[in-house]
């Protein structure tokens, strides 16, 4: 009778384990990497899971080395100061749905340091100077640390530190505190990183496309005069130089009035209260647990 009694909750558990999701093999596959690989496993609470996506360059044989999926998971853990944090961390698992390796080793929440410095040209003869008083804010890309943002000041030899930064993706912004943009500059900039503009702070450049493509093409327009060396379709450089300043002044109009229309909450966040405000520079940045990176900013010329 034991015997039957085993054989039939040997085969329950098997039916149970066969019938589990793709997606729930890779939850238990995770969760049992986090136990085994966290230096505070104990402390370990798992808070959510993405949806298992298909890499887009999986390779589908049976080499179990080889990733083919992709889980996102949220959780919490005690870092090494024993403080509790929250951490994202994606997953990369093989045909058996088995983790492989972590995007990031960063999965303890211990806290990496951000260092840097921030200098533009005041002209040719004397050459770079610190951009003492520059600011630099810091914005948690990571949606499982909503509206987490670290900032602080270059000082007078434009150097800064910010420490103690949980690991995950940010958005660097450094906001120049010697040198203005002009307004194309601006906008180039913030297309740049129109997606991270959406998320951080809900405005999508998407809703002005047309009056971005308008700036971009007479951008090109000016280039293309510009660098021309066959002035004899212009009439000569006289007439080359005022077609170039022609678009030029076309293009900061346009750009500035396009500036000038997006939300004021939106511009003051950035520092961006005209078109011709402080030069501001973006970076995304990976910070890392235990490591200090370095991001040095170059503003070079004023623009006015």
């Amino acid at each position: 009778m034991k015997k039957i009694y085993l054989t039939l909750f040997l085969v329950v558990a098997c039916i149970m384990s066969c019938s589990k999701s793709p997606e729930d093999k890779a939850k238990t596959s995770v969760k049992i990497f986090m136990k085994e690989n966290l230096k505070k496993a104990d402390s370990y609470e798992p808070i959510s899971f993405s949806k298992l996506d298909t890499l887009d360059k999986a390779d589908t044989s049976e080499t179990k080395l080889i990733s083919i999926y992709k889980i996102a998971h949220s959780y919490s853990i005690k870092n090494s100061e024993n403080e509790k944090v929250k951490m994202a961390v994606s997953f990369l698992l093989n045909n058996e749905l088995k983790v492989n390796r972590t995007v990031t080793k960063s999965i303890n929440g211990d806290y990496g340091t951000l260092t840097g410095n921030v200098y533009w040209k005041y002209n040719n003869y004397v050459g770079n100077k610190p951009d003492a008083g520059t600011t630099i804010t810091l914005y948690s890309l990571d949606t499982v640390r909503v509206n987490l943002k670290l900032e602080t000041n270059a000082d007078v030899q434009g150097d800064y530190t910010i420490e103690k930064i949980l690991p995950g993706k940010y958005l660097l912004k450094v906001n120049s505190e010697n040198t203005t943009d002009c307004p194309e500059r601006h906008v180039k900039n913030l297309v740049s990183i129109s997606s991270e503009i959406h998320q951080l702070f809900n405005f999508d450049l998407n809703d002005y496309n047309k009056q971005i493509d308008e700036i971009m093409n007479l951008d090109s327009s000016y280039v293309s005069v510009l660098l021309d060396s066959d002035r004899k379709k212009y009439g000569g450089l006289l007439s080359q130089v005022e077609k170039y300043t022609a678009i030029e002044k076309e293009m900061r109009e346009k750009a500035n009035t396009l500036i000038m229309s997006f939300p004021i909450k939106f511009r003051q966040e950035l520092g961006l209260y005209t078109g011709y405000s402080n030069s501001l520079d973006f970076t995304i940045i990976e910070i890392e647990e235990g490591k200090k990176s370095n991001k040095n900013t170059d503003f070079g010329i004023t623009c006015i």
